[in-house]
């Protein structure tokens, strides 16, 4: 059953037409040629990585070579962020005192990985420490005060949020009158009035200017870490007995939990997001270790292995079940519990694709059948039976289908949203709170590209109007065209592997720092073939051994003609020892 009512369908006499994904709208990043041939000159640089660098902002040879080759040394200063010092105070009087420190998380993989960084971090300095994260079902997100009473009872004296807490006023005032601290670590955005914790530290904090906005919170913890252990290190308090921890061994979770929260990643975060994969290559945590082995990683450790693969399955944990399990697994000793926590998680995420691939259909057919949400310049669907563990992965399957803003409603209510650059959810939504009915939006919180909601019961049509009502002021048509940029047009004869080779120093890559891609026209590809999956595999240069592989085209094979164009990244594909050069595609037509 809907959630209230289905979405609006067209009249009877209309029949309904079945949608397709959004056609793109291709255009070259724009670059200024001369400063390509300086930073190419200047840096002995193969033009195409130059063309790539000017591209994203690197324009002369000392940015291209502090782009090339990122180093810790680089990063900002840790307290610097607003609201640190006092946390680090608070934290270190706990540590004197013999305090227990109580962690509450969030059950995603950021919350995950910033629950298992703080915790490793306070045992080695010798803190008692307990940790509790909320099930997804039961508690819902954030802070709550079942999770303040469960900590208090563990003997916590201090709680640390992490993930979340920044709107959560009633529940730290709860604990300020159970008697205990807490101070805050998060990067939702912020609300006009902070809660009432001993510290928050928050990028996003209009008083903060260090210029970190981009920060998860597992960027943010580790910065916390740091500015703990510099403070620790000024008052002796580290010996034989307390060594001084290294922090270097925590960034292959830094790594994990900021490509997983898909935040920009530049600046900083890609500085930590490299050093990270160095670390996670070493293969010293246990956990990550037994996951990449269930996954069937035998080659490259790269962005994409965090967010296409180890991310999932960690998220797994808290879409369907106890993110805790997650936590356990970072946090094994024993291989044999690690390979064991690896494969159920594994299994967890094998479900949960099913779930997602059977909503993701239902969400389609929704908008199939609905004259209104076709033409919408906002998706907003909803079910009671959805799951509300995977309604956030079906609402970011529905903007790269569709190219515009989605929410997705599940049972009880409970809603995620995904965002396009040109719509900033989290204020299109305050705008719907604003309203005298508020739209039937009982809570929301997130940021510009996603969002969590709760919609009243029987109030999701009147959400949907809302939210209509405001997109459609704030988008105009040409903002709902799907854009691929790419780095300009490239000759297939130039793709070989020394010009992949180079390409892969520009990595890691993200969002806000796509990894390169260039228009290749006119190939003719032969022998194209569908593979498991829906994915179109083809020869576009027999000669040289030239493939071409369209992750998920297979339903426009139909549609391609003798030849065609193609925004695509070269690579080398290594597969059982072999290497080969592919064109990985972006989009064609």
């Amino acid at each position: 059953m809907p959630a209230d009512a289905p979405p609006p369908t067209a009249p009877p006499s209309v029949a309904p037409r079945a949608t397709t994904p959004s056609a793109a709208h291709w255009a070259e990043r724009a670059v200024d040629v001369q400063a390509v041939d300086q930073v190419a000159a200047a840096a002995a640089l193969p033009r195409p990585l130059a063309r790539v660098l000017v591209g994203r902002g690197i324009d002369d040879a000392a940015r291209a070579e502090a782009y090339l080759t990122p180093r810790l040394q680089s990063l900002p200063d840790p307290l610097a962020l607003a609201g640190m010092a006092e946390a680090v105070e608070r934290l270190a009087f706990a540590l004197e005192r013999g305090e227990t420190i109580g962690i509450f998380g969030d059950y995603d993989v950021d919350g995950v990985t910033s629950t298992t960084l703080l915790w490793d971090f306070l045992e080695h300095l010798g803190a008692r420490v307990v940790a509790a994260i909320p099930d997804r079902l039961v508690d819902g997100y954030g802070l709550s005060t079942s999770g303040v009473e469960r900590l208090a009872s563990a003997g916590a004296k201090l709680i640390v949020t992490v993930d979340c807490g920044v709107t959560a006023h009633e529940e730290v005032d709860f604990a300020k009158d159970r008697g205990l601290d807490v101070v805050v670590i998060d990067h939702h955005t912020v609300p006009v009035t902070l809660p009432r914790a001993v510290a928050v530290i928050n990028p996003h904090r209009a008083d903060c200017t260090r210029g970190s906005e981009a920060l998860c919170a597992v960027g943010v913890t580790f910065n916390l870490c740091l500015a703990l252990r510099r403070h620790l290190r000024e008052r002796g308090f580290f010996s034989a007995s307390c060594p001084e921890p290294d922090l270097k061994e925590a960034l292959d979770l830094v790594a994990l939990g900021t490509v997983a929260d898909v935040v920009p990643l530049v600046a900083e975060n890609r500085v930590l997001v490299a050093a990270g994969l160095g670390v996670l290559r070493q293969g010293k945590r246990l956990g990550l270790r037994a996951l990449l082995e269930v996954t069937g990683n035998r080659g490259t450790i790269d962005a994409g292995t965090l967010g296409y693969h180890l991310g999932p399955r960690l998220n797994a944990a808290g879409r369907l079940g106890d993110a805790m399990q997650a936590v356990a697994l970072l946090r094994a000793v024993d291989e044999g519990q690690a390979r064991a926590l690896a494969a159920r998680l594994d299994r967890e995420n094998a479900s949960r694709r099913e779930l997602e691939r059977r909503i993701v259909a239902e969400a389609i057919r929704q908008v199939d059948e609905s004259e209104l949400l076709r033409d919408a310049p906002v998706v907003v669907v909803g079910d009671d039976a959805w799951h509300p563990g995977v309604v956030g992965i079906v609402a970011s399957r529905l903007v790269e289908r569709f190219g515009r803003p989605a929410v997705v409603v599940g049972e009880g209510g409970r809603g995620s949203g995904r965002s396009i650059e040109r719509f900033h959810l989290h204020e299109g939504l305050c705008a719907v709170a604003a309203a005298a009915d508020r739209g039937g939006l009982e809570s929301f919180g997130g940021h510009a590209h996603a969002a969590g909601v709760r919609v009243a019961t029987g109030q999701l049509s009147r959400f949907r109007d809302a939210l209509l009502a405001v997109a459609s002021a704030r988008l105009s048509p040409d903002d709902l065209h799907r854009t691929v940029l790419h780095d300009g047009p490239l000759e297939l004869a130039a793709v070989d592997v020394a010009l992949c080779r180079s390409l892969e120093r520009a990595a890691p890559f993200g969002r806000k720092n796509a990894e390169p891609s260039f228009l290749f026209q006119g190939l003719a590809p032969v022998g194209m073939r569908t593979l498991a999956g829906g994915h179109l595999k083809a020869t576009v240069d027999g000669a040289r051994g030239v493939e071409l592989i369209a992750f998920g085209a297979a339903e426009r094979a139909g549609a391609l003609g003798r030849t065609v164009d193609v925004v695509a990244t070269p690579e080398i594909n290594e597969f059982r020892g072999a290497q080969t050069l592919q064109l990985r595609v972006k989009d064609l037509r």
